[in-house]
């Protein structure tokens, strides 16, 4: 909620999944097939997974557990309890390393783009793996995925922010729909009324 309310300017401004349309998601920290979605509030995800993958869509699950949305997703990377931070960072410098920031339509709203840049620097997905645990050429491929799908977001729900840096967390998965183009976008990561 901090990170929303900083980032978008209300608290409740939190964009989630148009799962409905979208060809891509990565899910962090979030088990849908149960919560149905929690705060996504998906009814029949099972269902929609389902249309999503059978129209050619995908689901990557990063968890440290295999969850029930784990085991319907096309791939699951195991991460380090608590690392998601570290696994995020490494996306975020990969789409800045190996020029994927798409802004779009979202530039003229967008500020801080180059601290953001300045700040990742450090974060090369070679550094993080050995802290997150999931490999580098994992980290960059899942990048590329993201910012050269049309249609694609990052999901993180509570793994991702009951933990040492979850508001970091919560921000960066948004960092990441916004520098792919996906925030606030047909099949992307959208604000719900």
């Amino acid at each position: 909620m901090l990170s929303v309310g900083l980032m978008f300017g209300s608290w409740l401004s939190v964009p989630v999944p148009d799962i409905e349309r979208s060809d891509f998601l990565l899910i962090i920290g979030a088990n849908p097939m149960v919560s149905n979605g929690s705060l996504w509030t998906v009814p029949d995800f099972r269902g929609k997974a389902k249309a999503m993958r059978e129209r050619g869509g995908k689901i990557v699950v990063i968890d440290p557990r295999k969850t029930e949305t784990a085991e319907v997703a096309d791939a699951h990377h195991f991460i380090r309890p608590g690392a998601d931070v570290f696994f995020l960072l490494g996306l975020v410098h990969t789409l800045f390393d190996e020029n994927l920031v798409r802004l779009g339509r979202l530039a003229e709203h967008t500020a801080g783009v180059d601290e953001v840049a300045a700040a990742v620097h450090e974060f090369a997905p070679e550094s993080m793996a050995e802290r997150c645990g999931i490999p580098a050429a994992v980290v960059r491929e899942l990048a590329r995925t993201l910012a050269q799908t049309e249609r694609a977001a990052v999901y993180g729900r509570i793994g991702t922010c009951t933990q040492e840096y979850g508001s970091l967390c919560s921000w960066l998965i948004d960092v990441v729909n916004v520098l792919t183009g996906h925030l606030d976008q047909e099949g992307g990561a959208m604000f719900p009324k």
